[in-house]
């Protein structure tokens, strides 16, 4: 079924605002209420979004199933490196990456760097939990 113009117009224009606040989530959430998990949601909902008004096919061809699966698998792998890691300074996940001063970016260390990658993990692991029921339903 084909949403109506206005829906897709809507989606076009609410999507990049969803992507671009998912990924302030995902880099301050040491800092603010957020982090990984929630940023990588909100990544997710403006794929659903697009998928709902313009279609499976459409969004698809936008945001390759291979591509999002390697992104996926690459974020899980740097999550194990980045834990292994910190086994060479001192403990599992241990925060080796130290300076900046409170309340800024860096200040957090590994934490940055660990939330950018659990949030492409949860982002791109639900749009290919999304790609997959559209698949199913398409086929039924």
């Amino acid at each position: 079924m084909k949403m109506s113009t206005v829906v897709r117009k809507s989606s076009k224009i609410i999507a990049p605002f969803l992507f671009t606040y998912g990924a302030y989530l995902i880099i301050y959430g040491h800092l603010s209420p957020g982090g990984g998990f929630q940023g990588g949601v909100i990544l997710a909902v403006g794929v659903v979004l697009l998928l709902t008004s313009h279609g499976y096919r459409l969004v698809r061809s936008t945001f390759r199933e291979r591509l999002v699966k390697m992104i996926e698998s690459s974020a899980a792998l740097g999550i194990v490196i980045l834990g292994l890691t910190g086994l060479i300074f001192n403990a599992f996940f241990y925060n080796y990456l130290r300076g900046g001063t409170i309340g800024t970016l860096f200040s957090g260390g590994t934490i940055v760097i660990f939330n950018i990658l659990v949030g492409l993990k949860i982002g791109t692991g639900f749009t290919i939990v999304f790609y997959i029921l559209l698949r199913r339903m398409e086929r039924d």
